[in-house]
């Protein structure tokens, strides 16, 4: 099988994600012929060597027409020699591209739209306007389309049935469950852009001052700060001179293993978003045995938290409700190194790649006949 990912936008973080461990894991577990097609974005992509070694890369040359033309152009060129197309997102590209490779692709080929999609991005997909309709046409186009969580599944099904199929994102690992041995601290972390408003780090910054009179727990925050937010930041900081020392930025990280070692030490990871496709932390937080609060923006929330056993679902922008979660969980006297082990062994058995790609390779395989 060939199998090629379109995704004019790679950055070698991505390797690490869907666009790259889909690929990757069907080469290595699978024997798949797996290219990642993209332009040259950064200068090099060392994940290739290491974490993903075998994953072919190729570069599109940039064309006069733009970065749509370039990626049209290839899947024109090369549809017959490409088994499965995958494309992401419901854009003009994806439609376009989509298009293309069912006019020209052989009989047996399929066209696979991995959709990314968040709770807004359904509703513009069945709103009725020029936009819709090109969503909609895309999902024709295509002979198979995955989502990311359960509540977006039941919602297509409905219209696309067997279509449609349920394949959430998964962490990065090295293929090998490892032996944890877990020794929780009293911190709250948070991991992303901080600041930008789908990010909603001022609820998460409110609803910790609100919660941490009583205790002696540490707000770490991993990543960026978005410049428009740093005044706000500080403001905040001089409102709340009690926290001082207490709230912790860390800047990006960029290391695996020494943010593997700050999701092992904290207890509880907040994701207050607006709005997520889907929330790769959520997971490799949980995989490493951190207690989950997000918000009902996040939809694949609900299918990682077990029912509600590993986590807490908040309405968006409820800071109140945010603040209560963390009290309850501050005061709830668990055994956090018990509760890390159930959470980190939960995730392992239904977020790793290899299961979920082994499910879309039946799935695929299905549609080959």
């Amino acid at each position: 099988m060939v199998f090629v990912t379109l995704f004019t936008r790679l950055k070698n973080v991505h390797l690490l994600k869907d666009v790259g461990m889909i690929p990757y894991i069907l080469h290595r577990d699978h024997g798949v012929d797996s290219t990642v097609v993209s332009f040259r974005n950064e200068e090099s992509y060392p994940y290739l060597d290491r974490e993903v070694k075998g994953l072919k890369l190729k570069f599109l040359k940039r064309r006069k027409g733009g970065e749509l033309y370039s990626a049209a152009r290839y899947v024109w060129n090369h549809a017959r020699e490409i088994d499965v197309l995958n494309l992401y997102h419901l854009n003009l590209m994806s439609f376009i591209c989509m298009g293309i490779y069912r006019l020209k692709k052989r009989r047996e080929g399929i066209g696979y739209l991995k959709l990314d999609m968040d709770l807004n991005g359904y509703r513009r997909l069945i709103r009725f306007s020029p936009v819709g309709w090109v969503k909609r046409l895309t999902i024709l186009f295509s002979d198979v389309v995955s989502v990311e969580s359960t509540i977006l599944f039941d919602a297509l099904e409905k219209k696309y049935h067997e279509k449609v199929l349920y394949i959430p994102n998964g962490f990065y690992s090295t293929g090998k469950k490892p032996e944890l041995d877990f020794h929780k601290e009293n911190i709250i972390l948070t991991v992303g852009e901080l600041g930008s408003r789908p990010k909603a780090t001022e609820n998460l910054l409110d609803a910790f001052a609100g919660a941490a009179a009583e205790s002696d727990w540490t707000l770490m925050m991993v990543g960026n700060v978005a410049p428009e937010f740093e005044p706000r930041l500080k403001r905040f900081m001089e409102r709340h001179e009690e926290l001082k020392g207490r709230i912790v930025l860390t800047g990006e990280i960029t290391d695996k293993e020494e943010l593997k070692q700050i999701y092992r030490r904290a207890k509880i990871f907040a994701l207050p978003s607006r709005s997520e496709s889907f929330g790769i932390v959520l997971l490799e937080a949980a995989s490493n045995g951190d207690f989950l609060i997000t918000t009902k923006g996040v939809p694949a929330g609900y299918d990682i938290y077990n029912d509600g056993k590993f986590g807490f679902i908040v309405p968006i922008d409820d800071v109140p409700s945010l603040s209560g979660a963390l009290v309850r969980l501050i005061n709830s006297g668990t055994d956090w190194d018990v509760r890390a082990a159930e959470i980190a062994d939960y995730t392992w058995f239904n977020f790793s790649w290899e299961p979920i790609v082994s499910k879309l390779k039946a799935g695929l395989d299905k549609l080959r006949g």
